[in-house]
């Protein structure tokens, strides 16, 4: 009898290892981050669909900071996720263990979709991104400092530095500003100043140009001078450093829109300065579903749902992002003027910079290593040139293409 009955709770064990709920249907995992709000709204999906079709998806959110290595781990010890948010880094360094999504969706009606070596689109586009400058505009009128709005005539770096410097050495100031700790974020300082990172990619670069050195050490400079706080580099989050109001500007991404709804100080979002000319960096988030993962099927089943226009636009007004659904009607509510401006900022990007980020980032591995470029630029004890720290970059960049 004993015998009898480890056999039936084996069994049992097994049944729920496979992930069955008591209707038969499995259960899938979606590994996910959130910047803002958008991991409740991805659940209010994930509720719906449950109601609609049955199927349980558990959300498994993780800090970014370990979101790509959990990613790694989970793939390499064969419990890759169902389905998982993923940014193109993600999708390049993974695109091997991602499933192909051909005649899943309708690719036609969507923009910055990633395609595999074969040609095939591997992930449903969920939301466009571009670098932007968040001000604190409590401190800012405080002080006097002179900002441009949506229509005006864009300042130049240099204007930007002589304003921001206004808030210098003020007791509630910790540091005239803060960009994010990820690479790029400074990136788009390349393209603004006319250095297109690649002329034939992976072979012949402008890293070692006199305008690349030039804008490298002007980053070097703001760090050594105090201009930029080195706090990025100790907490990881900038985004948290700015809730504190203590600084004047975030060089950041559009997501803070949401993030930000309930800060305690008056802010919002103007045009980036500008070099030779104006230019952002773009990028986004997909949903992508795993091979190996158990249910192939059903995780392309909930890709095919979550591509359909009243479901993909309800995730874009929840959160909201920009979308890249065309044809889709987005409420930016009260944050509209704030999101134009980003907008703004891709309409004013040449397509020649796009296609030079698009090429940079099928680098494998690529973000860690242009991630410690800014980091050794910000570091007091770093002892190399901006052309070093720059040939550095080009030589490993093409070593891995090699």
């Amino acid at each position: 009898m004993k015998k009898l009955f480890l056999i039936l709770v084996t069994v049992f064990a097994a049944f729920f290892m496979f992930g069955c709920d008591d209707k038969g249907e499995k259960e899938l995992t979606m590994l996910w981050w959130s910047d803002g709000t958008e991991g409740f709204v991805m659940q209010t999906l994930l509720n719906r669909y449950e109601q609609e079709t049955g199927v349980t998806i558990t959300l498994v959110s993780t800090p970014y900071n370990e979101y790509e290595q959990r990613l790694a781990t989970m793939i390499s010890g064969g419990q890759a996720p169902h389905l998982a948010r993923v940014t193109e880094g993600h999708l390049n360094n993974f695109q091997e263990q991602i499933l192909s999504l051909e005649g899943v969706f309708e690719q036609d009606e969507f923009k910055n979709l990633f395609f595999n070596a074969d040609g095939d689109v591997i992930a449903l586009p969920m939301d466009i991104t571009a670098n932007g400058l968040f001000v604190n505009l409590d401190l800012l009128d405080k002080y006097g400092v002179n900002y441009p709005e949506l229509g005006d005539p864009v300042w130049t770096w240099t204007e930007f530095e002589t304003e921001m410097n206004k808030l210098r050495d003020k007791e509630d100031v910790t540091a005239p500003g803060i960009f994010d700790h990820q690479a790029h974020r400074f990136m788009p300082l390349f393209y603004q100043n006319g250095v297109q990172l690649w002329n034939t990619p992976y072979t012949d670069s402008n890293l070692k140009s006199a305008k690349a050195v030039a804008t490298l050490q002007k980053l070097m400079d703001w760090y050594d001078n105090g201009f930029l706080s080195d706090q990025t580099y100790i907490v990881k989050n900038s985004a948290s450093e700015f809730r504190k109001g203590t600084y004047g500007f975030h060089m950041s991404g559009n997501w803070n829109v949401s993030a930000y709804q309930n800060l305690t100080f008056d802010w919002t979002v103007v045009p980036m300065p500008k070099g030779d000319n104006r230019a952002t960096i773009l990028g986004g988030k997909s949903m992508a579903a795993f091979a190996n993962s158990g249910a192939e099927d059903e995780a392309k089943d909930f890709i095919e749902w979550l591509s359909e226009g009243v479901n993909h636009d309800q995730f874009t007004n929840g959160v909201p992002y920009l979308t890249p659904r065309l044809g889709a009607e987005v409420n930016y509510g009260p944050f509209a003027e704030q999101y134009n401006v980003f907008l703004d900022e891709i309409a004013n990007t040449e397509n020649v910079y796009i296609t030079d980020w698009l090429n940079q980032v099928m680098i494998p591995g690529m973000y860690p290593i242009i991630n410690l470029l800014v980091q050794n630029a910000a570091d007091p004890n770093n002892t190399k040139t901006a052309l070093q720290l720059l040939t550095e970059l080009e030589t490993e960049l093409k070593g891995i293409m090699d």
